[in-house]
């Protein structure tokens, strides 16, 4: 394994000392591997190069998640309850957070105020505006976004002492809006790096006799988006599959997307072929799916996190999703494996072959220069926390948020009520009946994949 081969930029010996409290943002709340994943690499980052270094999760709730490898998450309205005695930084991501839109499969309410990517992004680089917090974006994307939330993006994310996106297309669409942004290569590819070899050893050994998983196998995995192309997906691969002679582990990775009825449905196809298959139909927190992507021949599936994990342990993959989805390819672009994304689902067979059975030098060299650039960045992260954060406090900072939840905070008073009337206009086009069905549905696991399977089968029946 890369785990403990890697060099490391960042000895015990030269660590930073000086008490630090760091704000981290994203959607650690929601049952995503790629979501559960960023607490864990940034707290790890961080610790190495900063002596006594807090990081507290913040996310728009405070599940905490059976993904989660962590215990604690707490909600962006407890923000102002948390920082008492010295001025914290603010990180934000990673992930897709750059969004403005509404999400009920995830987020379900019935109440709208705030969608839950601007409790992410825009609110707390707002409020790190106001309380002169030091800010960092680290490796962000593009999602949904409304052009008229342009204006207070530009204002608050040109505040940012580093602008760190995750792909071209982020970084076009930040320049398009005048905010100056370097591309940084997705810190998902740092897993490795959270345990040694034999941890990782004990991870994949647990899950491996309480499944049986083969000694050799294709990790697959597939999310339910790709509509009435699944059953396609699953039979060209399972014509990959049968080339290359290996048993299938089908994992599910984007749970919040009900991986696993989308994988049931692929089983179905991969035992009329013959073809032997183990489901994981538990939900295994994010260090037990990165075992098992890292001991896979090859990743075949359409999560952008099992691809840039399973690179990260030296494996080839390959990425497959809808010609109008471009976020793998963007990613994968940034280390010039582009090439490794397949939206036409005829050429699956070939390119899960290519995968593994040709070179693999270009991969791994485009993987040991991001792994060097996300050093340097981490590097940087850990100066402009360490230099620009910490000064005790005079007076408590103060963010308080009213009983309707709308957010309140000096010096962005007339900012906070533009939010306000955006929001209110998008949370308009969302019927209350929709949002009343998504708060019932969507909040019970057992509903949610049973509407999904529905959903599926009446979507096939009609495109069929």
């Amino acid at each position: 394994m890369m785990g403990q081969a890697r060099m490391r930029m960042a000895s015990e010996d030269n660590k930073r000392t000086g008490s630090r409290q760091v704000a981290l943002f994203g959607t650690f709340d929601t049952e995503n591997f790629g979501d559960c994943l960023f607490p864990l690499i940034v707290k790890h980052e961080l610790r190495k190069r900063l002596e006594d270094v807090e990081v507290v999760l913040f996310s728009p709730t405070s599940r905490v998640v059976k993904t989660a490898n962590y215990s604690e998450v707490h909600a962006f309205h407890q923000l102002g309850d948390v920082f008492r005695t010295i001025v914290p930084a603010f990180v934000i991501g990673g992930g897709a957070l750059l969004a403005t839109e509404h999400v009920l499969f995830a987020y379900p309410q019935i109440r709208l105020l705030y969608p839950y990517s601007l409790k992410c992004w825009l609110l707390p680089a707002m409020i790190a505006c106001s309380w002169k917090c030091p800010l960092v974006l680290n490796g962000i994307g593009l999602g949904p976004f409304d052009d008229a939330y342009g204006r207070l993006a530009a204002k608050y994310l040109k505040g940012a002492a580093i602008r760190g996106v995750r792909d071209p297309v982020t970084q076009t669409f930040l320049t398009e809006l005048g905010i100056r942004s370097e591309i940084v290569p997705d810190c998902g590819l740092l897993v490795p790096e959270l345990q040694s070899d034999s941890e990782w050893e004990v991870q994949y050994r647990t899950v491996k006799t309480e499944f049986g998983l083969p000694e050799k196998y294709v990790a697959v995995q597939a999310s339910l988006y790709l509509g009435s192309q699944l059953e396609a997906v699953a039979e060209t691969v399972s014509e990959a599959v049968r080339r290359a002679g290996l048993p299938v582990v089908l994992i599910p990775i984007c749970h919040h997307l009900n991986d696993l009825v989308a994988l049931r449905l692929m089983q179905g196809v991969f035992s009329r072929k013959g073809i032997q298959t183990v489901l994981v139909d538990r939900i295994l927190t994010t260090l037990e799916t990165a075992a098992v992507l890292s001991r896979a021949e090859i990743y075949a599936g359409t999560s952008l996190h099992g691809a840039l994990v399973t690179l990260s342990f030296g494996k080839p993959v390959v990425s497959f999703s809808l010609s109008t989805m471009k976020k793998n390819r963007a990613v994968l672009s940034v280390l010039g494996l582009e090439d490794r994304t397949v939206d036409d689902v005829s050429a699956l067979p070939d390119r899960i072959h290519e995968a593994l059975h040709g070179p693999r030098d270009s991969y791994r060299t485009g993987l040991r220069r991001a792994t060097r650039a996300l050093a340097v960045f981490f590097d940087r992260v850990s100066e402009v926390i360490w230099s620009q954060s910490g000064a005790p406090l005079a007076t408590p900072l103060k963010m308080k948020v009213s009983s309707s939840g709308e957010v309140i905070c000096a010096g962005i008073e007339d900012d906070l009520v533009a939010v306000k009337e955006l929001c209110q206009d998008n949370a308009r086009r969302l019927s209350l009946t929709r949002r009343c069905a998504a708060f019932v549905v969507r909040n019970n696991r057992a509903a949610s994949e049973y509407y999904d399977r529905v959903l599926h089968w009446w979507t096939a029946e009609r495109t069929g």
